[in-house]
């Protein structure tokens, strides 16, 4: 048998390499990005632009459902995920607890009317301070318990002051209109569903309390070695929450698809909600992170102290 001739092989070379075409010096061949729906990341996989943003460099993108954020977060410290997108409170027990990998790495408009205590519409409360010594439902370690919290600094008030039970969404809900709490902690689009539904009142919504973001967060060590695609990702989801916002009823209709719930749900949370998306961390989100955390360690909720300007990557295009 012949040996095969160095252009043949070389020929065979090339066809092999072209079909496994490398990732560009500083990108990875892989980014795994993890998402829960109703969110932009959603928007973002539905558009399909960043796989093209991404495809001039050679990185494949994969994209991984969660149904809540402490597993997304463990996949991050973990460094099984790329990216993700969370409150402000995940990041900040992380620090304080097991999971020192976790890293900001950009930040979503601050909660303005989508975030919100509400009441029964026949209920005599007005105001937050009418609440002292009632029951208040409130998902564990959310930024509707930080919200809680900022509510009863403003007002003067401990948590001795209220009965706070710690219920999630589902058990919240079905608490609230049973009659069992006597006010909610509730985001967008529950929020929105239960001022629908209900004509839940609000007596206190985010805008009225200090800022509070949430965080697109990834491994330090990938944020550290790959600010690039970081970058991109960040840059196409602003893009696609400027589309969002300027088309909220093709949105609304796929959320509402997405995720199941009624789109005049959808249609009243995206008229509230407040777009874009940007990077590195300010100081002054900084800033307000770090009370985060101070909050929920003054209260006795954090083991430990954290810095939350350690925890973040200033990333660059």
């Amino acid at each position: 048998m012949k040996r095969p001739s160095l252009r043949w092989a070389t020929a065979l070379i090339a066809t092999a390499l072209a079909s496994h075409a490398w990732a560009d010096a500083g990108y990875p061949e892989q980014l795994h990005i993890g998402y829960q729906k109703g969110n932009s990341l959603v928007l973002l996989k539905s558009r399909g632009t960043l796989e093209k943003a991404l495809a001039a460099h050679h990185v494949q993108v994969s994209w991984h459902e969660f149904a809540f954020g402490p597993p997304l977060v463990e996949g991050i410290n973990a460094g099984s995920i790329d990216l993700g997108f969370v409150g402000a409170t995940p990041p900040v027990f992380a620090q304080a607890g097991a999971a020192p990998s976790v890293a900001y790495v950009g930040y979503s408009e601050p909660y303005a009317d989508n975030y919100a205590i509400v009441v029964p519409a026949h209920a005599s409360a007005r105001t937050f301070k009418d609440l002292k010594g009632k029951r208040i439902a409130v998902a564990k370690g959310s930024a509707g318990e930080y919200l809680l919290l900022s509510a009863l600094d403003q007002a003067g008030l401990g948590l001795a002051d209220i009965q706070e039970s710690y219920l999630g969404y589902s058990e919240g809900r079905a608490a609230f209109e049973r009659g069992d709490v006597d006010a909610w902690v509730v985001p967008d689009p529950r929020l929105a569903d239960t001022e629908i539904s209900s004509h839940a009142r609000a007596v206190i919504r985010a805008r009225d309390l200090p800022a509070q973001y949430s965080f697109y967060i990834a491994p330090k060590p990938f944020a550290q070695q790959y600010p690039k695609v970081l970058a991109t990702v960040l840059e196409q989801l602003d893009a696609t929450e400027q589309y969002a916002k300027a088309h909220p009823q093709e949105v609304a209709k796929l959320l509402s698809d997405d995720t199941r719930v009624p789109l005049p749900v959808w249609e009243k949370a995206l008229a509230r909600q407040p777009w874009g998306v940007h990077y590195p961390l300010s100081e002054q989100v900084l800033k307000q992170q770090q009370q985060v955390a101070d909050t929920f360690y003054r209260y006795h909720l954090l083991p430990q102290p954290v810095k939350v300007a350690e925890a973040a990557v200033e990333v660059k295009p």
